[in-house]
Formats: C-alpha cells, sequence, structure tokens
C-alpha cells in the first residue's frame, strides 16, 4: 500500500520479447497478460519514464499509466498547494471578517436622534470583535446618557449591530401610530428577515397585495409593548402576469386611406362660410377639431374642420395554431411591464384556454423580490 509503484498497461504484437528486452534493465512487477495483444505491469515510480521510453522502442503502445504511493500523494499535494492555500485564506479571512461589527444601524427615532446614539457607540465601543461586546452594558450606557430614550434593544444580527431606540417622548408628527408593513404582491414567501417590529408572517406563506407582514411594535422581556418602525427584507417569489386573447374569426373595421374635410367659419353658433364636399363615404369615422380666429369677444371667430375617414370592413380569419407563437410572445411582452430592474426570474410558464371563442394565453413570470423593501 505504501509502496511507490507506477501501473503500465501496453498494447501490441509480440509482447513477451519486449517485456523480457525491458526486464535486462528494469525490475518490474505484477505482470499479468489480459489478452493476446494487452497486458499490464508494475514498476518503481521513479523508473517510469525510462520504461516508457523502452516499451515504445519495442513498438509497443502505451494505453495507460497510474501511479501511487506515498511520493506521488505528496507530489499531487504540492501540484494543487496554491488552490489549498487560496481556499484556506477564503475561509479563514470569512471567518475572521465575519466576527467583526462593520456597520452600526440605529431605529426607531429622528434622524438626529438616530445620529447622536450612532456616534456615543461608536466612540464607546472598546472592540469591534463579536464576542468582546456587551450589548447589555451598551444599551444601560445609552439609557443614562440620553434622556429621550425610554428603552433601547441592541442585538449584533450577521456583521451588523441594530439598534432599536423607543424614545421617551416622541416628536409631534410620530405621535399617532406607526403604519404594519404590508405587502405590493402576490406571492409566496421564501425568507425572512427581521430587523425590527413583531412578525406577522413566516415562510412559506402565500400573501395578496396589501396583506400585513410586520406589526408596528416590539414587546420586551417584561412583557411591555413599544412602538417602532417595522423594518424587514422578506423575499418571495412574486408572480408576475400577462394576458392575451385570440379570437380565429372576427370582424375588423380599418381605414381606407381616403378621407374628405368638411370647413365651417362660426361667429358663435352662426354659421358664415363653410364648404361642403360631395361626401360619398358608405362607412366613415370623423373626427372634430376648433380653432379660434380672434380672441374678440365681440367677433368670436373660430374656425371648425371635421375630417371624415373612410372605413372598409372585413372578416378575418386566423387560426390560433398558425399564430400561437406570436400570441405567447404578446401575453409575455404584458408581463415584462410588471419586472423591475433588480429582478431575479425563476421560472416562466404559460397557460392556454378557451372561452366564448376566444383563445386566452395567460403568461406567468416568478420572480424573486424583496416584498418588505
Amino acid at each position: 500500500m505504501f509502496k511507490n509503484r507506477t501501473r503500465v498497461r501496453v498494447k501490441g504484437l509480440n509482447q513477451e520479447r519486449a517485456i523480457n528486452n525491458i526486464v535486462k534493465t528494469t525490475k518490474i512487477y505484477n505482470y499479468s497478460r489480459k489478452n493476446h495483444n494487452l497486458s499490464e505491469f508494475e514498476l518503481a515510480y521513479s523508473n517510469y519514464k525510462t520504461v516508457k521510453k523502452l516499451v515504445e522502442g519495442q513498438g509497443l503502445e502505451v494505453v495507460s499509466i497510474s501511479s501511487r504511493g506515498p511520493i506521488f500523494l505528496i507530489k499531487e499535494l504540492f501540484k494543487r498547494g496554491g488552490l489549498i492555500a487560496g481556499l484556506l485564506f477564503v475561509v479563514v479571512f470569512y471567518f475572521l471578517q465575519y466576527s467583526f461589527v462593520l456597520k452600526i444601524e440605529v431605529y426607531g427615532a429622528e434622524n438626529i436622534y438616530c445620529s447622536q446614539v450612532k456616534q456615543f457607540i461608536e466612540e464607546n465601543l472598546n472592540s469591534r470583535l463579536k464576542h468582546n461586546i456587551s450589548t447589555a452594558d451598551l444599551e444601560i450606557e445609552v439609557r443614562n446618557n440620553f434622556d429621550f430614550v425610554s428603552s433601547i434593544s441592541i442585538a449584533l444580527v450577521g456583521q451588523s449591530m441594530v439598534v432599536n431606540l423607543n424614545p421617551s417622548v416622541l416628536p409631534n408628527e410620530m405621535e399617532s401610530s406607526f403604519s404594519p408593513l404590508r405587502s405590493n404582491y402576490e406571492g409566496i414567501i421564501t425568507k425572512i428577515n427581521l430587523v425590527q417590529g413583531t412578525l406577522n408572517c413566516e415562510v412559506g406563506d402565500i400573501v395578496q397585495s396589501g396583506d400585513i407582514l410586520v406589526l408596528p411594535y416590539i414587546t420586551d422581556a417584561s412583557g411591555t409593548l413599544y412602538e417602532v418602525e417595522p423594518r424587514a427584507e422578506i423575499i418571495a417569489n412574486v408572480w408576475l402576469n400577462g394576458q392575451e386573447c385570440h379570437y380565429d374569426y372576427q370582424i375588423i373595421s380599418q381605414r381606407t386611406g381616403r378621407k374628405e374635410i368638411v370647413s365651417q367659419v362660426l361667429l358663435g353658433d352662426l354659421v358664415v362660410y363653410q364648404n361642403l364636399p360631395n361626401l360619398t363615404f358608405l362607412d366613415y369615422e370623423a373626427e372634430e377639431t376648433i380653432d379660434y380666429l380672434t380672441k374678440n369677444l365681440l367677433l368670436p371667430l373660430k374656425l371648425k374642420k371635421t375630417v371624415y375617414y373612410e372605413i372598409e370592413t372585413k372578416e378575418q380569419i386566423e387560426p390560433f395554431e398558425e399564430v400561437k407563437e406570436q400570441i405567447i410572445l404578446k401575453a409575455r411582452e404584458k408581463a415584462l411591464i410588471f419586472l423591475n430592474k433588480n429582478d431575479i426570474i425563476i421560472e416562466e410558464k404559460y397557460n392556454l384556454s378557451e372561452s366564448a371563442g376566444c383563445h386566452i394565453v395567460d403568461y406567468i413570470i416568478t420572480v424573486e423580490k424583496n416584498i418588505g423593501g
């Protein structure tokens, strides 16, 4: 097991004579004949390059060469030393970095008060290393140094220190209750990272637009309830829908390109001048515009134009199967209208149905979206 050996498999005719010539210069082990033109043998790991030249010199083809033993393993480890060292460095760096607080976030009061508390904590934080930080001592220091703080909770979340304040006297604009955090989308929740507030949902819940996700309060260990501004990262698979309808048979009206214009000059409601062309259109659409010629209230002259567009009606027969791909594409484009720049598409699918002679394509795009932001 611990011998450094190389196994060589060779192919060719007259192998006995070739092997005998090789044995004269190099010792081989565990020779075996697989068939009339294929055989295997082992040799010392240090001699495999020499034997390869001898084998090829005897007119045999080297099919495969494999090595084993401590020296070979050490050599392979040295080859991969850079990769292993890099992986170890990344792992060590990650754990070292994760052990430090890199960011301090303060919520629950006006920006000026939050900034004061944040600056105080940064100045009095004796270490950024997590296990050297006593959140309980920090809470006491903040309460003792700021009269406007009636209660405080500090938590280490990831590489952040999250500070939730409850002011003893709320500013006027905050006297009313905070609004709960609601969903603006329909989807299924896949991940929740609560910053502050009380959760009203859980992973796996299907929520509708308008559903409450986080309630605007927290409760301390004594059961006292404090109002806070609800904050959370709530990731959900959201469904974006687009629909297109197609009729195999329909009657459509369209303009032919022919038109006639009727012009009238009016004084108030009195027709002063008009041209009446000979209108021969059987079916038409009319568009009317009025422009004032004077600003004089005594002589309010205005020009009224009526444009008559000839239209024709015809049958259109277009089987759904012939335009199916175009209809699906149109439905997809309608769904994509609701896609935001940073949305991650998880899945795309469509459903086909038929109602009252209309082929309906419902296109559904599932995206990953933060519905709590």
